[in-house]
């Protein structure tokens, strides 16, 4: 997959409004959120402590709703990029 961001040679930030480069960070965002979630959810298995287990139960939960969330938001900015058709064009004659 070709990366529609080229990150800064300065070491900082930059800022975007391109619905591409939206959808890149948002993605991005999901899959480090994917990955704090299977960490959380391991560790959820491994402690045996039923306080603990409860806790991580409901952060687990709340994870699963902001990532929800992020997933919705992706979905907007990718029709907004693509004309709300999945290839970019319509398919009418």
């Amino acid at each position: 997959m070709c990366r529609v961001i080229t990150p800064d040679q300065g070491g900082g930030h930059g800022h975007t409004d391109d619905p591409l480069s939206i959808a890149e960070l948002l993605r991005e965002t999901i899959s480090q959120e994917l990955d704090a979630l299977t960490e959380l959810a391991a560790r959820h298995h491994m402690i045996e402590d039923e306080e603990v287990r409860h806790v991580l139960g409901h952060l687990i939960g709340s994870r699963r709703k902001d990532l929800a969330e992020l997933w919705g938001l992706l979905q907007r900015v990718e029709d907004k990029a693509f004309g709300d058709h999945p290839h970019g064009h319509g398919h009418e004659h």
